[in-house]
Parts: C-alpha cells; sequence; structure tokens
C-alpha cells in the first residue's frame, strides 16, 4: 500500500498513518536498507526516506501476562522482540520495572 506523506514530515508522522491504514497499533517500521525506524521525531529525510522510497511494516502482536498473590496484583505487556515491556499494578506483585528497563529489549517471552 503507498502512504503519501511530505519530505518534511518525521517517522512518527510515517507511524501514525501506517498504523491508521493498516489498523494496527503495534508497528515496526523497517527502511529499505534494513534499518528499524525507532526516533518519532526524526525527519523522513534524515531516516534515508527519500521520494517514492519504501518502508516496510511489521506487525507486532501485543501480549499480557499477569501475575497476583493475595495482597497484591501487576501486570505486563510486550510484543515479542520489541524495544520495551510496559508494566503496572502493585510493586510487590513485580509492577514497577524501571530499574530494569534498560535490560527489556528484544524481550520474546514474560512469565507471571
Amino acid at each position: 500500500q503507498s502512504l503519501l506523506l511530505s519530505q518534511s514530515s518525521k517517522v512518527g508522522d510515517l507511524r501514525i498513518l501506517a498504523q491508521q491504514s493498516f489498523r494496527r497499533g503495534f508497528l515496526r517500521l523497517i527502511s529499505f536498507d534494513g534499518r528499524q525506524l525507532t526516533d518519532p521525531v526524526e525527519s523522513l529525510e534524515a531516516a534515508g526516506i527519500l521520494d517514492g522510497g519504501h518502508v516496510t511494516a511489521v506487525a507486532l502482536e501485543a501480549k499480557v501476562v499477569a501475575s497476583h498473590n493475595a495482597f497484591a496484583m501487576s501486570f505486563a505487556m510486550w510484543c515479542s522482540g520489541g524495544d520495551r515491556v510496559l508494566t503496572w499494578g502493585s510493586r510487590v506483585a513485580g509492577g514497577d520495572s524501571s530499574s530494569v528497563q534498560h535490560r527489556l529489549r528484544n524481550v520474546q517471552q514474560v512469565q507471571a
């Protein structure tokens, strides 16, 4: 599918347009030369996306896992191979991953 944006557009603009066009919330954008486009404020030009250029949008499936004990509950959400894990809920049940967030890259599985 062709998406039209001005050359002054940003990677974030492309991501939003792709999400709307493909009706998918989680997409990985990959440039023609294989580079992941992750910086939403980078211009398309700076990202090497020229007029008529090609970008691949890979749909990612979001996964959710929950843990609980008698006193608390927490959740984690991630996309396999994605660049982040989102956690929420009680700290005592694993709902706060801020101290290890820098290590949560290319996550394939999370267990409760």
